[in-house]
């Protein structure tokens, strides 16, 4: 497995929050920047004010902009300060014009590639949780909590780097993927406060919205090391997907399912569900006691997470290879 790109979320989001709730609504004409300019506008900004050369594109509601440059990382594995920087500001132009076109645009993107070992950080926020910061709706953390970030390799297209394709950011993936990022952040702080090995809890999350017309459905997925209390896991991911759904006001989808596969535990509720648990018409441990039922093979969670398994019996394995998971 290639080596992922480790980075200090607190460092950057400290960073990036300035630049992500400043509101920049113009002068002049109601609209500065006219639907058709969207992606020229963000470009001549990033040029013009920072010497920085994107490549910006709109897909559907979501307006962003890309850069390349040599490094990602330094020789520690840090994302360097004139990296932050450059995303700050990439950041600013995306929202800048966002924030003052007659485009609808629901969410801004900045996505960062390296050339020297074709990594890719892409940073994701919704226009709206921008408004409500700078208005003091949110706080600084729940701003920085909304906020999306993610690693990966990228391929180099044949046509050079200007050839960016952005791909539309749909509100309940965006969803999904936030309580995700979400779960992974809480349980590792949870890591730092406690010295018992037996409480690490999560080793991969994977969140997803099935958006086909008869599901409608958000399911959370996770490898977890051993857990004294798996009970515990569940509920806290619950509380999670409760507090983000809620914070949003969301609420088209037919059913949640969570499922913890090597603590066997599957829990599976559906909006009016969780609906009463949020307004504390039912509680957490009235919620397990009813829906919480043991799962079935762990198969199906290493596919989901893009292994292979050479030998079928793992199913049935006390102890199945939780090593060859770890990131």
């Amino acid at each position: 497995m290639e080596k992922k790109i480790f980075f200090s979320f607190l460092f950057l989001s400290i960073l990036l929050f300035p630049f992500s709730i400043f509101l920049f609504t113009g002068c002049g004409p109601k609209y500065t920047y006219p639907a058709d300019t969207v992606p020229k506008s963000i470009e001549d900004i990033c040029s013009k004010e920072n010497h920085l050369d994107v490549s910006a594109r709109v897909a559907g509601k979501t307006a962003g902009a890309m850069i390349y440059i040599d490094n990602l990382v330094d020789e520690k594995g840090q994302i360097p300060k004139d990296v932050h920087e450059k995303m700050g500001q990439i950041m600013q132009a995306v929202t800048r014009v966002a924030l003052s076109t007659d485009r609808d645009i629901d969410f801004c993107v900045v996505v960062i590639r390296d050339r020297a070992n074709k990594n890719e950080l892409v940073v994701t926020r919704s226009l709206d949780d921008t408004k409500r910061a700078n208005s003091d709706a949110i706080g600084i953390e729940e701003s920085i909590n909304r906020t999306l970030f993610s690693q990966g390799k990228y391929q180099p297209s044949p046509e050079g780097e200007k050839n960016f394709v952005l791909k539309e950011v749909k509100f309940e993936t965006f969803l999904a993927e936030q309580i995700a990022q979400r779960i992974r952040f809480n349980f590792s702080k949870d890591l730092k406060d406690t010295k018992e090995e037996t409480n690490q809890a999560f080793v991969l999350v994977d969140g997803l919205y099935d958006a086909s017309p008869d599901a409608r459905r958000f399911r959370f997925a996770l490898l977890s090391l051993k857990t004294a209390q798996p009970r515990e896991t569940i509920a806290n991911v619950l509380k999670t997907v409760s507090a983000v759904l809620g914070g949003y006001h969301f609420t088209d989808f037919n059913e949640m399912e969570i499922l913890d596969y090597l603590n066997r535990q599957k829990l599976v509720i559906n909006e009016k569900t969780l609906e009463a648990y949020q307004a504390k018409k039912i509680t957490e441990q009235e919620i397990l006691d009813r829906y919480l039922t043991e799962s079935q093979s762990i198969q199906e969670a290493f596919k989901l997470f893009g292994f292979n398994l050479a030998d079928s019996s793992v199913d049935n394995a006390e102890n199945p290879p939780i090593a060859a998971a770890t990131p």
